[in-house]
């Protein structure tokens, strides 16, 4: 069993500044399945559509990226009235045919539709898990930003706490390109405090794909005590000179190698 130490060391996603419950139309969603080999631990989303309505409902899969193609045996996800369905127990679908860790579904729905994704730690269990890989996040779940729009060329994406408080941390972003050639993106890391730059990084992300970068913010925060007590706060900027949306999350710095992580709160999202 962990120590409280290490079990509060190993919070790994609770920064997504971005998360929204979508009630629109037309959404892009990140999707992701990777292992952290180390720690046998695997991640994995889980998009779930809410009819409130009393009419059944459609959502249909408009495209993927990272080289997804639209399935021929289901294009689209019957939402019945009243009901929730989650893609989660729907093994297989809206995944792309080769193996990317991250990627991005585009879908479309009616407007009375409740869009939401969440994602998972998932360890190693017994029953009622069975062989692996475990379906069941039994580490902790995590909310996951969804977007209605995509966010225009050269336009900032300001993500604010880009940190886990007090706790040393490093900074992961994803960003998804959508446009039809290779993308430019910037991200840079400020403190929050006095509004420094403390790191910037230039990175590619191919047309139509999304990547996710780590080990961002390896600098420490130095701010004068005297501006405040909150000076931890970190937030980030990512520019990409393609339409575009991206996410960021942060991992304690001493989760590799202290065993499994926990994810021991969580807050729903509202509209």
């Amino acid at each position: 069993m962990l120590s409280p130490s290490v079990r509060w060391a190993a919070l790994a996603i609770v920064n997504l500044g971005m998360g929204t419950i979508a009630h629109a139309s037309e959404t892009w969603v990140f999707r992701f399945s990777s292992q952290t080999r180390a720690i046998s631990t695997s991640w994995h989303d889980d998009l779930i559509f809410h009819n409130p309505t009393g009419q059944d409902a459609t959502v249909n899969l408009v495209g993927m990226s990272n080289g997804g193609s639209l399935p021929s045996d289901q294009p689209s996800i019957l939402v019945p009235a009243g009901r929730t369905v989650s893609l989660q127990n729907l093994f297989g679908v809206w995944i792309p045919a080769q193996d990317v860790p991250l990627w991005i579904v585009h879908v479309e729905a009616p407007d009375a539709i409740v869009v939401v994704s969440r994602g998972g730690a998932h360890g190693e269990c017994s029953s009622p898990c069975g062989a692996p890989p475990n379906p069941f996040p039994t580490l902790g779940t995590f909310s996951m930003p969804v977007f209605q729009s995509l966010v225009p060329v050269g336009q900032e994406q300001i993500h604010i706490g880009a940190d886990l408080g007090a706790e040393p941390s490093r900074i992961n972003v994803g960003i998804y390109n959508a446009g039809a050639s290779t993308a430019t993106a910037t991200v840079a890391v400020y403190q929050a405090c006095d509004d420094t730059l403390l790191e910037s990084r230039t990175v590619a992300v191919p047309a139509d794909s999304a990547a996710q970068f780590g080990g961002l913010g390896a600098a420490k925060t130095q701010c004068d005590v005297t501006r405040g007590i909150n000076i931890w706060l970190r937030y980030l900027i990512v520019t990409v000179d393609q339409p575009s949306v991206s996410y960021v999350f942060n991992v304690a710095d001493d989760l590799a190698g202290q065993g499994l992580p926990r994810i021991p709160f969580a807050a729903a999202l509202g509209p």
